[in-house]
């Protein structure tokens, strides 16, 4: 395995261009699109939380979101969902950090892990540190049949240090002109990431965190706005083999130019798929407001783009209005079919399902 950066053939960077100038034009669209919607910082949260999700299931994990959302009202204690609720945690913290103006570093990355692990299935003393063990990746737990074994423990410095300045530069000298573009960048970060494996656990999530951080810093998107989970889980079997061909195995030499591509066509098909649900959420919104009079039955449906799945409780602490305001709003939009309800007695969950469809995609 080698050091960063890597080095294209002048033919191979002309087979990236097209897909390049077609996924940042997707990219700024979406962008621009949030720019002017009602309801962006809404979805944003909607599309961090599914995002979380997608990740985690490429990692074999079931929990559904719509189920993440029931658990934003009561929090319950299974591994799943704990991994779902830390990848969220972290990658938050991430964007909060970059979006603050610090680089990605290592420390961060660590911190990252730190946060991933918490409370999590197989998470060690090792929390936020770097493997000291040789570790491998394989269809059983025996060395002997795996498929790619990364670098060794003692070259984890190395290499990370390699990857921090391959991403946000030298902090003593001038960074050298840098003429590969970001995304492409996003995609050879992601795949260095996981080549080189560097924690005992969670190396899979925390690499496609590294995707969107790297998107921030580069100032390609403005806010945690585009994910590629989602696209990933659908071809996982792919996304592991273009990995491996990055890795060399089966190959003669490491095969940068497929796993780029395919980033680059996951990347297209994903900015077009978040746009479409972006449009389809705000028409739903405006189509909501319409039929509605009062200015707290609007403020009710507007809280419920937050909060697809809500109480009467979960409305007051979003919005400023009285719990029985809330409760007649509610049974308006119920009446109305624009929101459905279970048969608690208490605590109540009303469900906003539309939105949920649109989200799922």
């Amino acid at each position: 395995m080698k050091v960063l950066p890597v080095e294209f053939t002048p033919r191979t960077e002309l087979s990236f261009y097209k897909k390049v100038v077609t996924a940042t034009s997707n990219l700024e669209k979406l962008k621009q699109k949030l720019k002017y919607s009602l309801v962006n910082e809404s979805l944003i949260q909607l599309f961090t939380i599914q995002e979380s999700v997608q990740s985690t299931r490429i990692e074999g994990t079931q929990v559904k979101f719509s189920e993440m959302l029931e658990d934003l009202v009561d929090e319950k204690e299974d591994y799943e969902r704990i991994e779902v609720r830390n990848y969220l945690s972290a990658l938050n913290h991430g964007v909060e950090i970059v979006r603050s103006g610090y680089p990605i570093s290592e420390r961060l990355i660590r911190n990252i892990h730190s946060i991933l692990m918490k409370d999590a299935r197989g998470s060690t003393g090792a929390s936020g540190e770097y493997r000291r063990i040789q570790n491998f990746i394989g269809p059983t737990t025996h060395i002997k049949n795996a498929s790619y074994i990364p670098p060794e423990p003692q070259m984890m410095a190395e290499y990370m240090t390699n990857l921090e300045r391959y991403m946000s530069g030298h902090v003593y000298l001038e960074n050298e002109d840098d003429s590969v573009h970001p995304l492409i960048k996003s995609a050879v970060v992601h795949a260095q990431f996981e080549s080189i494996h560097p924690f005992l656990d969670g190396n899979g999530r925390l690499g496609r965190i590294l995707i969107v951080l790297y998107l921030l810093q580069s100032e390609l998107i403005d806010s945690p706005m585009f994910f590629l989970s989602e696209e990933l889980e659908k071809e996982r079997f792919k996304y592991y083999s273009m990995l491996n061909g990055v890795r060399g195995i089966g190959k003669e030499e490491p095969d940068w130019e497929s796993w780029i591509l395919f980033f680059l066509d996951a990347t297209i098909r994903m900015t077009k798929r978040q746009y479409e649900k972006h449009d389809q959420a705000e028409e739903l919104y405006n189509r909501g407001l319409m039929l509605l009079d009062q200015p707290s039955h609007k403020e009710v449906w507007g809280a419920l783009f937050s909060n697809p799945v809500a109480t009467v409780h979960k409305i007051e602490i979003e919005t400023s209005l009285a719990a029985t305001t809330i409760r007649k709003a509610l049974a308006h939009l119920v009446q109305l079919n624009m929101v459905y309800q279970d048969d608690r007695k208490r605590n109540r969950r009303y469900f906003q399902y539309d939105l949920i469809r649109i989200i799922n995609g």
